[in-house]
């Protein structure tokens, strides 16, 4: 179905809702959109409904439905009472690690699962915060028009761009390693990508005492991920002590792609199947 909007005792939240079954909520990362798809939405294809809602600052969901973590979580619990799904598997991608586990946190009875994928669970350094401010605060919409238009006319350059803030290893030498699937993946991810104000809660949320959860959780990281590095993996595996940490071999941030795709699908299938 098409993005539509649900009025919440919380506010308005902009949200997808696909497939028959139990519902994983999929909580996209940092400057995804409405049209981002990481393929989660195959999930659908497994007897699962995917319900992708528009965290506070994206798309159509004002950023005062929930400017911290855990105001987000809890107009996350309003969507769910709004659509009467009493509980669901959540995966939280990216920069919205945060907001899962606050959910977990907040919402016991509604959380069966937690996935983490490439998430982050620390806090932000203050330099990546300023850079993050300039780039992507009153300029954002000027910042992604000048990067939508360098990929239209040098998208190599584009993509090399993007990928020195996401990952540790040598970029000219992972472009090579990449299948011309992988490098369309990153066009599609960059074309679809707005921060609108939603970015801007995301760097400063914050979440306390991790040991007070206790669903089953699946954290899965890469140890050459630049943006978000193993140490917020390995925040959650010292303090939850439900959680199992997956280390994935992907030279990137990104481990929906590469050699490592096929492996990091079959694990989040396992996991929720389990």
């Amino acid at each position: 179905m098409p993005p539509t909007i649900a009025n919440t005792a919380k506010g308005p939240i902009e949200y997808r809702l696909e497939g028959s079954g139990p519902t994983v909520m999929v909580l996209n990362g940092g400057h995804c959109s409405r049209e981002s798809r990481l393929s989660h939405e195959q999930l659908t294809a497994q007897g699962f409904s995917v319900l992708t809602p528009s965290r506070p600052g994206y798309d159509d969901t004002p950023p005062d439905v929930g400017r911290t973590a855990q105001e987000a979580a809890d107009a996350l619990a309003a969507l769910l009472d709004t659509l009467h799904i009493p509980e669901a598997d959540v995966i939280g991608i990216s920069a919205a690690g945060p907001t899962a586990l606050a959910f977990a946190q907040r919402h016991p009875s509604r959380t069966r699962k937690l996935i983490l994928e490439s998430a982050v669970a620390t806090d932000w350094d203050e330099q990546t915060k300023r850079r993050a401010r300039v780039g992507f605060g009153r300029t954002e919409k000027v910042t992604w028009a000048a990067m939508h238009l360098m990929l239209r006319l040098f998208p190599t350059a584009m993509i090399k761009a993007l990928l020195h803030d996401l990952t540790i290893l040598d970029v000219d030498e992972v472009v090579k390693r990449m299948s011309p699937g992988d490098l369309d993946f990153i066009k599609r991810m960059i074309h679809t990508s707005r921060s609108g104000t939603g970015f801007m809660n995301d760097i400063e949320h914050h979440v306390d005492n991790l040991a007070a959860i206790t669903q089953p959780v699946l954290v899965m990281y890469s140890p050459n991920d630049k943006t978000v590095s193993p140490k917020n993996a390995q925040r959650v595996g010292a303090e939850v002590t439900t959680c199992e940490l997956y280390e994935v071999p992907s030279d990137t941030h990104l481990i929906w792609i590469g050699r490592s795709a096929g492996p990091v699908w079959q694990k989040r299938l396992s996991f929720l199947k389990s």
